[in-house]
C-alpha cells in the first residue's frame, strides 16, 4: 500500500511541476501552485473529522514546515534558470543524498550497501547531467541542488510528525500554515505581484490540487515506511518530469542522457533494495 501511494505521488508531483514550469513566470506559478495547495488542505482539515497534531511534535513540525518554504522557493529560482527534465530530476535525485544523514540524526537509521551504491549512482548522475541550465548553469546548478535538499528535509519532518501521532492531513496541514506566509514574505513584491495575477488560472488551481494530493498520499505512506524507502519510491518521479519534459519539446546531448540514466539507476537500485521484505 505504501510503495503505491509514493507511486502515485510520485507522478502527481512531477505533473504539477510541469504544470508551473510551462507558465511565463515559473517563481510566481511556484508559489502560487503550492499556496493553493495549502487552500485546499487547510479546506480538507476543516471538513474531515478526527484530525490530530501533538504539540510534542514542534520540532518535526518546523522541519516540515521550513523545508516546504525552502523547497518552494529554491525550485522557483532553478526553473528560472533550467530546463524541467534536468532540474527536476537533479533535484529530486540529490534529495537521495541528503535523505540519509538527515534520518540518522533524527530517527537513527543507517544505510545498507545498496544505499550507499544507490548513492554513488545519484551523485555521478548530477555530475554529467549539469549543464541543462538556458543561463547561468552554476547558479541554476546551486539552485537545483538546494532543492533536493530541501525535499530531504521536509520528507524527514513528516516522518517526524506522522511518528509523533500526527494524521497526514493535520500534518500537510501544519506545514503549510507555516510555510505559506513565509514563502510570500521571501519572494518579495514582484514575485507576490505576479502570483496575485496567476491565482485564478484555472491550470494552477489543477497544479495546487495536483501538489496538495501529491504531499498528502507521501504523508500517508510514510505513516507505515521509513521517510529514505518513500523517497525512493516517490522519485520514480523523475521518469514522469523527463517524460514531460520531452513532450515540452526540452532535448538532453549524450552526457545528459547519459547522467539521466545513472540516475535512474541510482533511484531503481534504493527503491529496490529498501522494498525487499
Amino acid at each position: 500500500m505504501a510503495f503505491t501511494l509514493a507511486l502515485v505521488s510520485g507522478f502527481f508531483h512531477a505533473a504539477w511541476n510541469a504544470i508551473a514550469h510551462r507558465q511565463a513566470n515559473e517563481r510566481a506559478a511556484a508559489v502560487v501552485s503550492f499556496t493553493l495547495a495549502g487552500v485546499v488542505t487547510l479546506v480538507g482539515v476543516a471538513l474531515v473529522p478526527g484530525q490530530h497534531l501533538p504539540l510534542a511534535a514542534w520540532p518535526h513540525w518546523l522541519l516540515a514546515g521550513l523545508g516546504e518554504v525552502a523547497y518552494v522557493y529554491c525550485l522557483g529560482q532553478a526553473y528560472q534558470r533550467g530546463d524541467l527534465a534536468l532540474t527536476y530530476t537533479a533535484s529530486r535525485a540529490f534529495a537521495l543524498v541528503v535523505i540519509w544523514p538527515l534520518s540518522f540524526v533524527v530517527f537513527g537509521s543507517t544505510p545498507t550497501a545498496t544505499s550507499v551504491l544507490a548513492t554513488a549512482l545519484v551523485g555521478l548522475g548530477i555530475g554529467l547531467g549539469r549543464g541543462g541550465a538556458r543561463h547561468g548553469s552554476t547558479v541554476a546548478w546551486s539552485w537545483t541542488l538546494a532543492t533536493g535538499a530541501a525535499v530531504g528535509a521536509y520528507h524527514t519532518g513528516y516522518k517526524g510528525l506522522v511518528e509523533a501521532g500526527a494524521t497526514p492531513l493535520a500534518a500537510f496541514g501544519a506545514a503549510v500554515v507555516l510555510a505559506v506566509p513565509l514563502l510570500l514574505l521571501s519572494v518579495g513584491p514582484a514575485v507576490r505581484r505576479a502570483a496575485l495575477g496567476l491565482v485564478w488560472r484555472p491550470w494552477l488551481w489543477v497544479s495546487g490540487t495536483l501538489s496538495a494530493a501529491s504531499f498528502l498520499l507521501l504523508v500517508w505512506a510514510l505513516v507505515t515506511a521509513d521517510s529514505g524507502r518513500m523517497l525512493g519510491v516517490r522519485n520514480s518521479s523523475v521518469g514522469f518530469a523527463l517524460l514531460f519534459g520531452l513532450a515540452q519539446g526540452e532535448r538532453l546531448d549524450r552526457r545528459q542522457w547519459l547522467g539521466v540514466l545513472l540516475l535512474f539507476a541510482g533511484v531503481a537500485a534504493f527503491a529496490l533494495a529498501e522494498l525487499r521484505p
